[in-house]
């Protein structure tokens, strides 16, 4: 899909739930490799919540994820569809974070998860579908798991949602529209 098209793809689902998007331009490759990097090395699985157009998942592709080790849920049918296209054999589930555990099920059930890379925009989305989503990542992590999520919030090194994750790194990607703070947060056992 040329650019021009994803650009109006996302500006669409923006205009159509802008509380769920989070944002009117995708990521940008600044802030997706920024993210990517901050993932650890190692086995085990790496989730992407809220891939959307797929900027991230280029990242993470480039930053030495194995295919086989990567899964993305993704809300919004086109983005799924447009994602099944661009990243063959890449695992995409349709389907919503409110029920990451049964979504993942099998995919995860013998390996651990390294790391929850995080598009998702926790803080316009109600708070109730936070803390269910929230609830979900703890569910399927455990120590040695690091989530990684962006806000534009730029003074707030606070965790998106209260748990086990404590703060680990922060990053301003100052070339994303509007600048981002990226942090990682680690479950230490």
């Amino acid at each position: 899909m040329p650019k021009y098209k994803s650009f109006l793809n996302f500006a669409r689902e923006f205009v159509k739930s802008p509380r769920h998007t989070g944002a009117i331009c995708p990521s940008s490759v600044s802030l997706a490799r920024q993210m990517a990097a901050m993932v650890p090395p190692g086995t085990g699985k790496v989730i992407e919540l809220g891939p959307g157009n797929g900027p991230m998942t280029r990242a993470l592709l480039q930053q030495g994820i194995a295919i086989q080790d990567l899964i993305l849920v993704e809300r919004t049918q086109s983005f799924a569809k447009h994602l099944t296209q661009r990243f063959p054999g890449v695992e995409i589930i349709h389907g919503d974070a409110c029920a990451l555990g049964s979504l993942l099920g099998p995919l995860v059930k013998d390996e651990p998860i390294r790391a929850i890379v995080s598009s998702l925009p926790f803080r316009s989305m109600p708070r109730d579908v936070v803390q269910q989503i929230s609830q979900e990542i703890i569910a399927v992590s455990q120590p040695g798991t690091r989530f990684i999520q962006f806000t534009y919030h730029l003074h707030d090194s606070r965790p998106p949602f209260p748990g086990p994750f404590s703060s680990s790194e922060w990053h301003i990607v100052w070339q994303n529209l509007p600048p981002a703070r990226v942090g990682a947060f680690d479950w230490k056992p």
